[in-house]
């Protein structure tokens, strides 16, 4: 996921983690080449998989889906091995012919993927898989319970008159899919032109209420805690820091119309399979004693199952409550899937913005 901000749920949480098993891949050797977001390639994570391969890891940070996309097509393997877009980009590169298969069976550790991540429909085509699934999330609605004591389940909730001024929404295309919700709208990543307008229209009529569009965790939290908003749509992070800050009046809704979520997979650039230390990775970071570390630094749930073993009884305790994994709650989520359309999303979205600039 884009801007990811290193931030472990419980400060000072330590993972019980076995000795990092036996491979086949154990004296893969060389260089490994990624292009991937900040924190999916840390020391914590690093570290264990070169003493144990020899693999050194030379990553590449991005800060937009967009980029891994232009760069991976203006590279391919001949500077990129791996990358790490979200499931809203994935079918781009498949569809281009920029990455290849994964061969499951040099990967043990998808058995124990929780379902809805063991063939995701945003990383196979033709019943192949092209991905490795690592760090997913849901997006949230939270409200100050104090203000709104009796929010239904809802999205509809936004639109309450009590709310003028007081939400900070994502200046992204995911507030445009909560607006699409609430009209009714069924499949918000696939919209007509009439949708889009009516779309438009909602979000127009939610300007009252939005105090601010922000555009990274901390600035959310930071809008929260200064009383300057009472709620919107977020991230689990920017949820768990201010839960941490003692902001117990901040409940999450639980949208009868569904909720987004994103997911991070691991795909290996057409041709960087030759590369021994691509399979060395992908089995050590489709690991749950590599998820469980991940999941200390970054702060995210992890497609492994078994991870969850590994956590701190606080850590567990907190991703328990958001309700990552839980294999029903996420049969639930509606998952980004690349919009075809985006160029008319875009001028949607910004259209709304400008609107509520005035």
């Amino acid at each position: 996921m884009g801007n990811v901000k290193i931030q472990g749920l419980a400060a000072g949480a330590v993972l019980t983690l076995g000795v990092l098993a036996a491979s086949q891949h154990a004296a893969a050797e060389g260089s490994l080449a990624l292009l991937t977001w900040e924190g999916y390639s840390d020391d914590l994570v690093v570290a264990p998989f070169t003493e144990k391969t020899g693999c050194v890891v030379e990553p590449t940070y991005v800060s937009s889906n967009d980029e891994i996309i232009a760069k991976t097509l203006a590279s391919g393997s001949a500077t990129i091995d791996l990358v790490s877009p979200s499931n809203d980009a994935t079918m781009t590169l498949i569809d281009a012919g920029a990455v290849e298969p994964i061969d499951k069976s040099k990967l043990p550790h998808l058995a124990d993927y929780f379902p809805v991540f063991q063939s995701p429909s945003w990383l196979v085509k033709d019943n192949d898989l092209y991905g490795v699934p690592y760090g997913y999330g849901f997006l949230r609605l939270v409200l100050d319970s104090n203000v709104i004591p009796d929010a239904p389940a809802s999205v509809s909730v936004l639109w309450d008159e009590r709310l003028k001024g007081k939400l900070a929404m994502w200046d992204n295309l995911e507030t445009l899919y909560v607006a699409a919700r609430y009209i009714g709208v069924k499949d918000v990543y696939n919209m007509t032109d009439e949708e889009l307008q009516k779309t438009r229209d909602a979000l127009i009529a939610l300007k009252p209420n939005i105090r601010k569009f922000w555009t990274s965790d901390a600035e959310f939290q930071q809008l929260y805690m200064q009383k300057e908003v009472v709620g919107g749509n977020t991230t689990e992070l920017a949820v768990s820091g201010l839960w941490a800050q003692s902001a117990d009046s901040l409940k999450e809704v639980l949208p009868q119309e569904g909720s987004g979520g994103w997911s991070d997979s691991w795909m290996i650039v057409k041709g960087a399979s030759e590369n021994p230390c691509v399979y060395a990775w992908l089995d050590w970071i489709s690991s749950p004693e590599s998820q469980a570390l991940a999941s200390k630094l970054t702060g995210y749930a992890f497609a492994n199952a078994k991870s969850f073993d590994m956590l701190e009884p606080e850590a567990l305790a907190l991703l328990t409550k958001l309700g990552t994994g839980d294999p029903e709650v996420q049969k639930s989520i509606s998952w980004w899937q690349p919009v075809p359309r985006r160029g008319a999303y875009l001028e949607i979205w910004n259209q709304v913005k400008a609107e509520t600039a005035q």
